[in-house]
């Protein structure tokens, strides 16, 4: 296992090195720190404070799952284990490491391991429908702007793949009849998995009302996050239609999350070259955007550290009084 992540993060490392070599080889680097020195500052604050809402909505979100699956674990400790997290997700060579981290942090919390882990996975998927939803919505438009039917395939195509998992988990056959038909159900940690995993996403469908609120603060988190990007754009100042984030920014942090890459470095600034050129970005403009996102990112992933260090801080005076004791 050790030799085949070290694989894995040398493969990343390449992907993410090569990518940015090839992107800003020739880029005028000058240029970029002089559109980072007239950056309205103004405006990259309320990108910050978006950032705030968006972890405390996705908190949130969580808790609701949680609670409809009876795991009741207080907001403002979800807030922090998301943050903890999110430092994680960016300082690990790895795109799983803050979701694992907050599946161990409410599993030692509630006791309840395999159920904190479908918990997080509702959460993500909840978010990735609403993302891509957005992100087909928007396409339409621009398709129809740009002249280019192409651009609809993708997010189209990702939504269906989409509907269809969500289909055969909500509605139970499809997986039990997969089951069935590969004699996995014999496997008596399988089927016991399984069999927990359909339960809870029962108790999810029984439950209309919070499958709607969860789906809302999705779209919610998604269209703030598109707000953000915009805003990094606009302090950089650049003047592109917002019509062009909302349905371009869902294809990117789709394409991020791949783990090809080191926490989406080089595919993120793919993505911003190749689609915000459909809107008439510049080379500088958009390579400035995509260094703009990673550097806030980077800097609000800190907060996350903080409260990560305090955690071990407390643990361990906590451990020296029992010792003492």
């Amino acid at each position: 296992m050790k030799v085949r992540n070290i694989i894995l993060l040398i493969v990343k490392l390449a992907v993410s090195g090569g990518l940015i070599f090839v992107l800003y080889r020739r880029t005028p680097l000058d240029e970029i720190q002089k559109a980072f020195a007239g950056c309205d500052y103004t405006l990259l604050a309320f990108v910050f404070l978006i950032f705030v809402i968006n972890t405390s909505l996705s908190a949130w979100k969580w808790r609701i799952f949680l609670c409809s699956d009876n795991i009741n674990i207080p907001l403002l400790k979800l807030v922090v284990s998301y943050l903890i997290g999110g430092f994680f997700n960016v300082f690990l060579p790895s795109n799983i490491g803050g979701d694992s981290y907050r599946m161990y942090d409410v599993a030692k919390k509630s006791k309840e391991r395999l159920r904190s882990v479908i918990s997080v996975f509702a959460d993500r998927l909840t978010g990735f429908v609403a993302l891509v939803s957005l992100s087909l919505i928007s396409s339409v438009f621009v398709a129809g702007k740009l002249d280019n039917a192409a651009l609809i395939l993708l997010p189209a195509s990702i939504f269906i793949l989409l509907i269809s998992f969500l289909y055969m988990i909500w509605t139970e056959k499809p997986i039990r009849f997969l089951l069935s038909l590969t004699r996995l159900e014999r496997v008596a940690f399988i089927a016991n998995t399984s069999e927990k995993v359909l339960v809870t996403f029962a108790k999810y469908r029984s439950q209309s009302r919070v499958v709607l609120k969860v789906m809302l603060i999705s779209f919610a988190f998604q269209f703030l996050l598109i707000v953000a990007v915009y805003l990094m754009a606009k302090a950089l100042g650049a003047t592109v239609p917002f019509v062009y984030f909302s349905a371009f920014i869902p294809l990117i942090t789709l394409m991020e999350a791949l783990p090809i890459s080191i926490y989406g470095l080089g595919i993120r600034d793919i993505g911003y070259v190749f689609f915000f050129s459909f809107a008439g970005m510049s080379e500088v403009e958009t390579r400035s955007l995509a260094l703009l996102f990673l550097f806030m990112t980077l800097l609000y992933a800190l907060v996350g550290g903080f409260f990560l260090l305090f955690r071990l801080w407390a643990s361990h005076n906590g451990t020296n009084e029992e010792m003492q004791q």
